[in-house]
């Protein structure tokens, strides 16, 4: 009988291990990335094409190899890290298995040139499936330069099952960016088909994080720093005013290791509790410092799942350390001396808490002629308007004539609009314009046939800016206002590769933008309704909604942020409306075809219906 149990060749051993380590491009960027680190880097640069299905080159100037170190690198389990079991507790290094080149060799043709600077010829070695085709001296810079081709040439069904070329890119900038946020002191430049996607020089902490996730962190991170015997704990924190609804950054890292740990996320989360509004996150780069001998970095081959001997008191040090930043930075502003902008100093204004005018009081005892019944902020009479579209400055040669034939018509062409209390119900129900309505805050009372209407103004202005802006965006685009001066956006690697998947569409919604290399934009338009100053918000929320929409058709994700910058525009607004606005408002809401819910489907208009209150009143 023959044996059940045989063992497998080397060249479907090396695949099946491969498969646990390099599961896409990204996985080999990591890996030589982390090679670079260890041999002593400062320069690393990543040349990538075809999202790495064609290349994944990676070249360093660290300390190179000597030729038979180079061949052994490429042996299963041959590293220069570890020398005994005891050497797994306590590692400094970013790799340590020995699997990561023979598991790259194994699936990809590679060609390795290298040279230790003390040595004046380097080697190049070329593998194709784990077989060395070549081993030949050759002149070289010193450090090592690592050339993958057709990664998964001999696995056909791994390389069927890779994703889109956007997607794959996406995957190596995260990778890249978990790498370089904690390594500020390195230069990093990752190129994608001859373009720089990233360029990275080596600066401080926290201006590694800004060059890597945009210059809108700046004005939002505050700063940790507390050392106990456990743990050291160090890296920055955004402010509770400035949680994001989705896209938020959230990083840890343990001994210069980029890591996932949901539990000490959880702990974070809980430090926000009742300082951020609900359904907003926060954004933390949280770096860890620990003694190697209590964590275990090896449960997974990607080494991002980590243990900790002391998980418990470690995490309860992480919400103290949060919460208590958090609290003192709602207290004091903090200062950053980081960069050159002007520090600006907070001027007293006029309260905005209510979007609308409170009604003047009037007493009962004293009868104001009908223009000083209306309110306008502040109990003032309203400044004259003369009715038309088309008025022309009249002739004031003779300024007595002017002035009578004024009067005249003034008082015989006054609107005289039925009030709340003075409106018959038989006509209320032939009428079908919006009587002047009475503003509390940001409702509008009013008579309708039905009984008493009340409307939510912000959902009001947002159904009409809806309906207006997709009319438009029907007709061939949104149109579009210049800008006096463009503004110039700076983004991450992963917002400009999402915002240039997209351009055509925001072209269409009102914007005029110009790529600038490196990750950087210029505002040249934006649709008519935003405000100048406001591009840079606007543009960077769109950008998380095209993120978050994942396979959306193109036709779900226009509606999306057509509803989102119709949103954004209402909330923006901060013009208080009259009754005679409000009247006209709701005027054109009820003209649309369905007015009573927003596109959100929040109600616009609510009715207390004459039955309703007849019961009221008994």
């Amino acid at each position: 009988m023959d044996s059940l149990i045989k063992l497998l060749p080397d060249n479907i051993a090396n695949q099946i291990a491969a498969g646990e380590v390099i599961q896409r491009p990204a996985s080999v960027v990591k890996e030589l990335v982390e090679n670079a680190i260890d041999a002593g880097a400062t320069s690393i640069q990543i040349e990538i094409k075809d999202a790495g299905r064609t290349l994944i080159q990676v070249i360093d100037n660290g300390k190179g190899m000597a030729p038979m170190d180079a061949r052994m690198a490429f042996e299963r389990h041959a590293t220069s890290k570890i020398r005994q079991a005891d050497d797994l507790f306590a590692l400094t290094t970013m790799g340590f298995r020995g699997e990561a080149l023979p598991s790259i060799a194994a699936v990809a043709h590679v060609t390795l040139r290298t040279r230790p600077a003390d040595q004046e010829q380097g080697v190049e070695i070329q593998l194709e499936g784990s077989k060395v085709v070549s081993n030949e001296p050759v002149a070289c810079p010193a450090g090592s330069n690592f050339a993958i081709k057709h990664l998964f040439f001999n696995v056909p069904a791994r390389r069927k099952f890779l994703k889109t070329n956007e997607t794959e890119f996406r995957h190596i900038v995260g990778e890249v960016q978990n790498v370089a946020a904690v390594h500020p002191d390195i230069a990093f430049t990752l190129r994608h088909n001859e373009t720089v996607t990233l360029q990275l020089d080596p600066t401080s902490p926290k201006q590694r994080l800004i060059d890597i996730f945009g210059k809108r962190l700046s004005d939002h991170l505050l700063t940790i720093n507390m050392e106990t015997p456990l743990v050291q704990i160090q890296g920055f924190v955004s402010k509770a005013s400035a949680g994001r609804k989705r896209g938020a950054q959230q990083y840890f890292f343990v001994n210069e290791r980029f890591m996932k740990h949901p539990y000490f996320h959880r702990m974070v989360l809980n430090a926000y509790k009742g300082l951020m509004p609900e359904g907003e996150n926060p954004e933390y780069f949280i770096f860890l410092t620990v003694d190697p001998a209590s964590i275990d970095v090896n449960i997974s081959p990607t080494k991002t799942e980590i243990k900790f001997e002391a998980e418990s008191d470690i995490s309860s040090i992480l919400y103290s350390a949060v919460r208590e930043i958090l609290m003192m930075g709602a207290a004091v502003p903090s200062l950053s001396f980081d960069d050159d902008t002007p520090l600006e100093i907070p001027v007293a204004k006029a309260s905005t808490d209510a979007f609308f005018p409170e009604p003047p009081t009037i007493s009962a005892e004293v009868e104001l002629p009908s223009r000083m019944n209306q309110p306008n902020g502040a109990g003032e009479i309203p400044p004259l308007t003369f009715p038309g579209d088309d008025f022309k400055m009249p002739d004031l040669s003779d300024w007595d004539k002017f002035y009578e034939e004024f009067e005249s018509e003034r008082f015989s062409n006054q609107p005289q609009q039925p009030t709340l209390h003075h409106l018959p119900v038989d006509e209320l129900t032939k009428r079908e314009e919006i009587p002047l309505p009475l503003l509390i805050k940001n409702y509008a009372v009013f008579a309708h046939p039905k009984g008493l209407a009340l409307a939510e103004m912000h959902r009001v202005r947002y159904k009409i800016y809806y309906e207006q802006t997709k009319r438009q965006l029907l007709a061939g685009g949104i149109p579009s206002q210049r800008l006096l001066f463009p503004a110039l956006i700076e983004l991450s690697a992963n917002d400009a590769e999402a915002l240039k998947q997209h351009i055509k569409l925001l072209t269409k919604l009102g914007f005029d933008l110009s790529d600038m290399g490196q990750n950087a934009y210029t505002v040249n338009a934006v649709p008519n309704g935003i405000n100048a100053g406001e591009e840079e918000v606007l543009i960077q929320q769109l950008i998380d909604e095209c993120r978050s929409s994942g396979k959306r058709e193109d036709e779900a994700l226009t509606e999306v942020l057509l509803r989102h910058l119709t949103r954004f525009r209402e909330h923006r607004s901060t013009a208080k409306i009259s009754p005679e606005e409000a009247q006209k408002l709701l005027q054109e809401l009820i003209s649309l075809p369905e007015h009573l819910i927003t596109p959100d489907g929040h109600t616009t208009i609510s009715y207390l219906t004459f039955k309703d209150l007849e019961k009221r009143f008994g």
